[in-house]
């Protein structure tokens, strides 16, 4: 699938466009990732190369598959089959990015974009060929969390998104299309009804930032790695799930406002693992990096498991 596929052109080297490249040429797509300063090169092409390695490491990824890519700056020789951008989420940025990555592919290519949060419709304003724009919507980290979520615009063509959908299944995703563009999408939209929540438990003193961390790591997030939050319903009974919902849901937060807890963290100068202070608190040198590598190995079980059981 992936030589027939062609030739993929990944715009930016940042977290995302390397964890992107990353799991692309681990499967053996010819991937080339696009660079704006050539002090990044270098940094982006030892990234890439060094999840690719820790993917084979943890058996996500076989050695014979891989075909390493090329990292570039400034432009890139075409034609790409697929041109993706995965830029910071900045509206004049991304445009001038999606512009490029047009006239880098052919006529029937495929133009996509990574962005979490803005429209496409928004985005796709300018472009010539808008029927092969699409939402190809990857999570942190890309090379190993599983799922991407492929979307289109209001002129998107429904073969568009087939073709990206199977690309993802190809290179080892688990796509799920949406029906239509909607802000934030399926996975961010969950993760900030859950966030708003835990955050109003906090600050109502119903329990510790790290009591929420447990109660979703050995609790929720273990049920749902299974089955999903509407089969774990079905499972309990639609009965017992109404009777409930009738308590809980008038009692949720409503809160359309940042919440304090973060505001207050961030005016203290807190910006997480990557500063070494964050909502749980101070984390000590190395730590962020000690995290991430429990993250990865757990989310390499979680898939392995996953293959294993045919879920």
């Amino acid at each position: 699938m992936s030589a027939h596929f062609g030739r993929v052109l990944v715009i930016g080297g940042g977290a995302m466009g390397t964890g992107i490249a990353a799991r692309l040429s681990a499967a053996g797509v010819e991937t080339v990732v696009l660079v704006r300063r050539r002090e990044a090169a270098a940094t982006t092409r030892d990234e890439i190369f060094r999840r690719v390695e820790h993917l084979v490491e943890l058996g996500a990824a076989s050695p014979g598959s891989v075909r390493a890519a090329t990292v570039l700056v400034g432009e890139a020789p075409g034609p790409f089959a697929l041109a993706v951008e995965s830029i910071a989420e900045d509206m004049a940025a991304k445009r001038v990015a999606l512009a490029l990555a047009e006239s880098l592919v052919p006529d029937d290519g495929i133009v996509a974009t990574n962005t979490s949060s803005l429209r496409l419709a928004d985005l796709a304003d300018g472009l010539r060929r808008p029927e092969l724009f699409a939402g190809w919507h990857w999570f942190n980290p890309a090379e190993l969390v599983p799922l991407v979520e492929v979307t289109g615009g209001p002129r998107t063509a429904p073969g568009t998104l087939e073709r990206l959908a199977a690309l993802s299944r190809a290179v080892g995703k688990e796509p799920i299309t949406l029906r239509r563009d909607h802000a934030g999408f399926v996975a961010n939209r969950l993760q900030y009804a859950l966030l708003r929540e835990a955050y109003a438990l906090v600050e109502e003193g119903v329990c510790a930032v790290a009591d929420v961390d447990r109660a979703v790591v050995a609790g929720l997030g273990a049920r749902w790695a299974a089955i999903g939050p509407f089969a774990s319903m079905d499972a309990a009974g639609l009965d017992v799930h109404e009777a409930v919902a009738e308590q809980l849901f008038p009692q949720l937060s409503r809160s359309t406002e940042v919440p304090a807890l973060l505001r207050e963290a961030r005016r203290s100068g807190a910006t997480g693992m990557k500063g070494g202070r964050g909502l749980l608190g101070d984390y000590p040198p190395g730590a962020a990096r000690e995290i991430a590598a429990r993250r990865d190995t757990v989310l390499a079980l979680l898939a392995e498991d996953r293959r294993e059981a045919e879920l």
